[in-house]
């Protein structure tokens, strides 16, 4: 029987807060570390977290790909760095952790002492519930002719949809334990494209909101590749008996988003 070993996340005080290292080992993770103190780093490597599986290399190689597919965010194509948070790698581990039988996650202190371990039994039952808000939520669209009708239900904090237009933006639903949001997000890959859309769009931020019917939350994320608008309630998503409101809310605002930022969207010229 194959041996279980880790796809770790580390971090060093010597980089930008949104610099990671994710990698693979064999063996356990502190020992990978201190092999990496060398000459290379002026401060040793601190573990953010690890997932310990037997599918070890296919998560690493899955991990990399999910957040090369999304972004331009590796800092060298041939190195296992990345210009991403390490709460934002850690979702993504979380993410993968739930499609495996075996997966332990474990998140460390600054010291490298253990904070939190889980395994995935514990983590099925959050990816069920989310499973099961969307299939109810794809529902409900279809019954009433909502954009997300036709999406399949997924385990994911999210769900996407194209709102037919270039330059990488597309439409999210996602929910969290306290909130639903639905949001246009910019992910073209290339940083200044997204940042030019999404200041075209913030110039006519009057008229969309206009047409919208309300305030919108716009994050241009300057040190980020991507950037988001959204709108956002507080919603206790999963204690709701009555989703009607939540699912009426998360309809409205794609319905009408969808439509405007598609149609402002193509007005705009490179």
């Amino acid at each position: 029987m194959k041996e279980a070993g880790y796809v770790y996340i580390l971090t060093n005080p010597s980089f930008k807060e949104d610099w990671v290292k994710i990698g693979k080992s064999s063996r356990p993770v502190d020992i990978r570390s201190k092999e990496l103190d060398n000459t290379a780093v002026p401060l040793p490597f601190e573990i953010y977290a690890t997932l310990k599986t037997v599918k070890y290399s296919e998560v690493e190689r899955a991990v990399h790909q999910t957040i090369d597919s999304l972004t331009d965010l590796r800092i060298r194509q041939n190195r296992e760095f990345f210009n991403i948070t390490p709460v934002e790698a850690l979702n993504i581990l979380k993410r993968m952790a739930t499609m495996l039988d075996d997966a332990e996650i474990t998140e460390y202190h600054k010291d490298n002492s253990v904070c939190e371990e889980v395994k995935s039994e514990k983590m099925q039952p959050r990816h069920e519930k989310r499973k099961t808000f969307w299939a109810e939520f794809i529902q409900y669209c279809r019954d009433n002719d909502g954009i997300f009708a036709t999406n399949s239900p997924v385990g994911d904090s999210w769900i996407g949809k194209s709102i037919r237009v270039p330059y990488g933006i597309n439409m999210n639903a996602v929910i969290g334990y306290n909130l639903a949001r639905i949001e246009i997000y910019f992910n073209s890959g290339n940083k200044e494209t997204n940042k030019r859309v999404f200041d075209y769009l913030y110039s006519r931020k009057e008229e969309i909101e206009a047409e919208y019917g309300q305030p919108l939350i716009w994050q241009r994320l300057t040190d980020k590749v991507t950037c988001r608008v959204k709108d956002e309630r507080e919603y206790l998503c999963f204690d709701i008996e009555d989703k009607t409101e939540v699912f009426a809310f998360l309809k409205d605002a794609s319905d009408r988003m969808s439509v405007i930022f598609h149609n402002y969207i193509l007005e705009y010229k490179e």
